[in-house]
């Protein structure tokens, strides 16, 4: 394995802690949301898992929904006849993740990599690099790892986009991107991919928690 392969794990930590800074939903549903709001969230996100497809807002708690948007917990399209819950993206993007019966799209890179774990399959991620345009492929396994000879093909940086934060969706994800390797260095803030992987597993853990019911 190159040394671009291994996960620093105060790099993974830095991230992540900057992550939880700047995206707090795992602590605005333990403290800010009441049970039936964190039911309703639930109930999304496990829609989201087993259809892959976005759930409409129809059908859901409404006075829930609402306190979820407030909280950035979750998102609608612009039409409001789609509910999007990170990592769950419901419009397609530049980054797309094939997996063997559909296709879906994500945000952000980490999205990207979080989705094969959380469906539990593995999914091959397309995007273009934003600074050289050149396409990037790579195959993703069912724990959500890239696949050891894909692990030098790119990496992730990130970018601020919006000097005020408010929504997830908007004001931070785009700025998170797969880039081509050889621009290492051009950036401030970069990850390999093992990094990204490690780093995002760990951010959408409590869904995972959520799923099994331990949150």
């Amino acid at each position: 394995m190159s040394h671009s392969a291994q996960a620093d794990i105060n790099k993974v930590l830095a991230a992540l802690k900057g992550l939880h800074r700047a995206f707090p939903i795992e602590q605005r549903l333990k403290l800010q949301a009441c049970d039936s709001t964190r039911e309703t969230y639930l109930a999304v996100l496990a829609r989201w898992v087993q259809t892959a497809s976005a759930p409409s807002p129809a059908g859901f708690d409404a006075e829930a929904l609402d306190e979820l948007l407030a909280l950035d917990a979750l998102y609608l399209t612009e039409d409001e006849q789609a509910i999007g819950a990170a990592p769950f993206c419901p419009v397609e993007t530049d980054i797309k993740v094939s997996f063997p019966h559909e296709t879906l799209y994500a945000l952000s890179a980490l999205d990207a990599l979080a989705l094969p774990r959380l469906l539990g399959s593995a999914g091959v991620i397309e995007t273009r690099c934003p600074v050289s345009r050149q396409p990037i492929t790579l195959q993703i396994d069912a724990q959500g790892n890239p696949l050891p000879a894909e692990l030098d093909k790119a990496m992730v940086v990130f970018q601020k986009i919006s000097e005020h934060v408010q929504h997830y969706s908007h004001d931070i994800a785009g700025g998170i991107r797969f880039v081509h390797p050889a621009l290492r260095g051009r950036f401030p803030q970069s990850l390999t991919l093992a990094e990204a992987a490690a780093t995002v597993h760990a951010f959408y853990a409590f869904q995972r928690r959520m799923l099994a019911g331990t949150f």
